[in-house]
């Protein structure tokens, strides 16, 4: 079935919906749904391997847009030494704000510069971070600091049912990026989660995006499952009728 997108319409200022891709779709039902709500853009997320749904939406002119690859890792409880880490304030945000700019190209709005206004997309990533302090999207926002100066943020979502911590973004100023930051960062977010009832870190991040690839990588994650975002766009739908 196919699900609108309220607040990303709004947002985006176009008419957006995602296909649940956990149900049969036909091909009726699909159009009709088009052409009522005169839908402009639509995304479809589906495993990497399941063939049927990747047909289906190629037959319906969606075309691969880009690779979501979700990480695991466990928390060692065994050590407790205490995070250098500290929650982020109201106060962090103008910093966090002009830090943010232009941060996250590898996102899989940033490369769609016709669909998705790169100013627009910088907005949704502040947006994001400032809920986020506010425990209004994740519940947090941590920050590591050097020199008190703040050089990079992550956001986290815990699950305390499952025992689970969701990273929800991650950045680090660019004067910062290639030394090591990302490292600490991730390394302190162990310690943090230490005195939480959490047992497991996830993460997703993008398959072109190599340096985040690689920082879970090399800091013991582990790949959970990959995931293909699929776009279809009214433009594209014409192009091929």
């Amino acid at each position: 079935m196919l699900k609108l997108l309220h607040w990303d319409s709004i947002f985006f200022a176009m008419n957006m919906a995602e296909v649940s891709t956990t149900s049969e779709v036909s091909n009726s039902y699909f159009q009709h749904v088009i052409e009522k709500n005169k839908l402009d853009f639509i995304q479809a997320l589906c495993e990497i391997d399941d063939i049927t749904t990747i047909h289906f939406l190629e037959n319906e002119n969606f075309h691969i847009a880009d690779t979501k690859v979700t990480f695991e890792t466990t928390i060692e409880t065994n050590v407790h030494s205490k995070s250098s880490l500290v929650l982020a304030t109201e106060h962090d945000f103008p910093i966090l704000q002009n830090m943010m700019t232009g941060l996250f190209k590898d996102s899989r709005y940033f490369c769609y510069p016709h669909l998705f206004d790169k100013g627009k997309v910088d907005e949704l990533y502040k947006l994001w971070v400032k809920n986020s302090i506010i425990g209004a999207f994740d519940d947090y926002c941590l920050v590591i600091k050097l020199n008190e100066e703040i050089i990079g943020f992550v956001t986290i979502k815990e699950d305390l049912i499952d025992g689970k911590a969701r990273i929800g973004l991650l950045g680090i100023d660019l004067k910062h990026q290639n030394n090591g930051v990302g490292t600490k960062l991730l390394t302190e977010l162990k310690r943090f989660l230490e005195s939480r009832p959490i047992e497991q870190i996830v993460v997703s991040t993008q398959g072109r995006n190599y340096s985040a690839l690689n920082l879970y990588i090399k800091c013991g994650y582990r790949i959970q499952k990959m995931e293909s975002w699929y776009y279809w766009t009214r433009e594209l739908k014409e192009r091929y009728k």
